[in-house]
């Protein structure tokens, strides 16, 4: 008598984990140390989240010796971020399962993976470079190389240095998640003498990133295209907020009638530049 395994069925919850591991190894914002990642909308009703912002105390007080001190409120600017929702369906016909050349299944899971980590890789970039000032809120530091100046390649000394002077002196390479570029600029980060390639800083705690190319000055080098080409972002740590109302969850159903399986993938979202001083969008001059 013929078996039915596991290998001919669809277990949602196998593809889900897939899903996730694809969307795990293919993030890069999402999964650096520029991003604050939180769970808690889980189960939660509403389709807002409220972001709460702390505002910054002003400088100590000089005293006098018989001078008491006199407390100061704290305060806190309250943004809001709308839960996004985002997926996609393919649907396998019993003759494509068994008769295609490959695995249509897995690449499926690939694709699921991959494309959940794109899509919220993008929303990320794009609220890391919003203009809310209409909105009640911020906007980020930006430079902007000027013509003429040789500021229409990235290099340390003629775009990154000044970018960094946006900060004033709150740099510390440490203090940074990295510096996110596109592949057009791929080959100027490789030239520049400050670049130090990911394979020569082996393990340990003075490794590269996970999925970084490696170091510009301390801080890491990572490649997305997500970013437009003549952009790049420097993000300090916790710089964007990224809540989940649900991860990505694969789910499946027969249709006995059409004798095929329709695999859909979906997740619910919200991000937010938590500090509009956390991020420096950097433009190249026009070449």
């Amino acid at each position: 008598m013929a078996q039915t395994t596991s290998g001919l069925l669809i277990v949602p919850e196998v593809w889900g984990d897939m899903a996730q591991a694809e969307f795990t190894g293919s993030v890069r914002v999402a999964g650096s140390a520029a991003v604050m990642e939180d769970n808690t909308l889980q189960g939660q009703p509403g389709d807002t989240i409220h972001f709460p912002k702390w505002g910054t105390l002003g400088e100590l007080d000089d005293l006098n010796e018989d001078e008491a001190l006199v407390p100061v409120p704290m305060s806190t600017d309250d943004a809001t971020a709308t839960i996004k929702e985002a997926g996609k369906a393919v649907e396998l016909t019993d003759k494509a399962r068994l008769t295609a050349l490959g695995d249509p299944e897995a690449e499926a899971r690939r694709q699921f993976g991959e494309l959940a980590a794109r899509k919220v890789d993008a929303a990320l970039i794009a609220q890391a470079q919003a203009d809310e000032s209409a909105f009640g809120g911020g906007v980020p530091l930006t430079w902007t190389g000027a013509t003429g100046t040789g500021a229409n390649v990235l290099t340390w000394k003629k775009a990154i240095v000044p970018a960094i002077g946006k900060f004033g002196d709150e740099w510390d390479p440490e203090a940074f998640a990295g510096l996110y570029i596109n592949s057009a600029q791929l080959q100027d980060a490789f030239a520049d003498d400050s670049f130090v390639n990911a394979a020569t800083l082996g393990n340990g705690p003075s490794a590269a990133a996970t999925g970084s190319l490696g170091r510009i000055a301390g801080v890491n080098v990572f490649v997305t295209n997500r970013i437009a080409a003549g952009k790049f972002l420097l993000l300090k740590n916790n710089a964007l907020g990224l809540l989940y109302k649900r991860r990505p969850l694969v789910e499946s159903d027969r249709d006995i009638l059409a004798r095929s399986t329709v695999i859909t993938t979906t997740l619910h979202y919200a991000v937010k530049r938590l500090s509009d001083r956390a991020v420096c969008v950097g433009t190249l001059a026009a070449s």
